[in-house]
């Protein structure tokens, strides 16, 4: 990172900008380039590892995109605002690479899709049709790496 004085290293804000994040953009492996795909998303760390979850079709560009090549990478960002006066845009943001997973299975599709509807809805304690869970497309993302960077007023 060439602005090591913008990096975010505290796993704590890390955190924090992951769950405030509404959207991410995913590059998936495409010729000529990258092919990037904004959705909303889910999540949930083991200790520090961090576990991505997004969702759509079962089918489509993205689906065999990922089929082909499961190496992503992915940015989250949130908290943006332009500071007009100070010329600059002040931002929180998340990159990060993992390897792409195409969920098949009900019970993990259905851990997916409770975490994200978590997330949207602030809470979710309702059931899940197994039929809307055969024909939803889960790709869960094991994430390897992943940084974080800020630009505020202090920075």
């Amino acid at each position: 990172m060439l602005r090591t004085d913008r990096e975010i290293t505290d796993f704590d804000d890390l955190r924090t900008i992951i769950e405030n994040g509404e959207i991410i953009n995913t590059a998936i492996m495409d010729s000529p380039a990258p092919y990037v795909v904004p959705t909303n998303y889910a999540y949930e760390f083991d200790g520090t590892h961090l576990t991505l979850y997004l969702h759509g079709a079962a089918k489509g560009k993205k689906w065999a995109l990922i089929a082909n090549d499961p190496n992503v990478s992915f940015s989250i960002v949130s908290e943006a605002h332009l500071e007009a006066d100070a010329h600059t845009i002040y931002y929180e943001s998340i990159l990060g690479t993992g390897n792409a997973i195409l969920v098949t299975d009900l019970e993990s599709k259905e851990h997916a899709l409770r975490l994200l509807l978590k997330k949207e809805l602030g809470y979710f304690d309702g059931t899940l049709d197994p039929v809307d869970l055969a024909q939803v497309g889960i790709i869960k993302i094991d994430v390897i790496a992943y940084t974080g960077k800020r630009h505020n007023a202090a920075h």
